[in-house]
């Protein structure tokens, strides 16, 4: 959404097809939690599906915003949202299960609140809404496709490395983060409040 909402071609609509595929992935988050808590056979594999499906719709929706013209306000919020929402779900209930360290999911939690204070500081001083950037999409890529490992119970080694790897990708994206935010913070003083 990075390109239209950069040229101030978004739109106010909140129900659009990119903004529902953005709520269905939230959505998503219960039948995941019931499955892999229950006693169904291959629920693991049940969950993969789910996990595929989200994914799925985090993948088309950003499409289908540029496609048709749907870039909004709304969808720089839900995306993102529907991101941080779906990732950390996953990652409470897999500790809870005890298949994935403490440390990851308190990184990962830490992180995610740092960026959704920043964005609403954003949004409060300077009445901005940014867009999910790169780095923070990547970051979702790496760990979904952790918890993917994890659910298909791969070696251990490999696990590790996914978890290094992931672990890496939200440090960077952090830090770029926090790079954008003071530039947005800092952007309009020596300008007299125009962008």
């Amino acid at each position: 959404m990075t390109t239209q909402a950069d040229s101030g071609e978004v739109s106010p609509r909140f129900l659009t097809v990119s903004n529902l595929l953005s709520i269905s992935r939230a959505v998503l988050i219960v039948p995941f939690i019931l499955v892999i808590l229950s006693d169904v056979p291959g629920r693991r594999y049940w969950a993969v599906g789910i996990v595929l499906l989200a994914a799925l719709t985090d993948r088309y929706d950003g499409i289908l915003a540029r496609k048709y013209g749907q870039v909004s306000r709304w969808g720089m919020i839900l995306d993102p949202l529907a991101d941080k929402l779906c990732v950390a779900a996953v990652a409470i209930v897999f500790l809870v299960l005890k298949m994935i360290p403490a440390w990851f999911v308190a990184a990962l939690l830490v992180r995610d609140l740092l960026i959704f204070f920043g964005g609403l500081t954003i949004q409060r001083v300077r009445g901005l809404v940014l867009p999910s950037n790169t780095a923070g999409k990547w970051a979702v890529g790496f760990i979904a496709a952790t918890f993917l490992l994890i659910l298909i119970d791969v070696p251990a080694p490999l696990i590790s490395f996914a978890l290094f790897a992931s672990s890496l990708m939200l440090v960077v994206s952090l830090v770029l983060y926090v790079v954008r935010f003071a530039q947005v913070m800092g952007y309009r003083k020596g300008n007299h409040g125009r962008p």
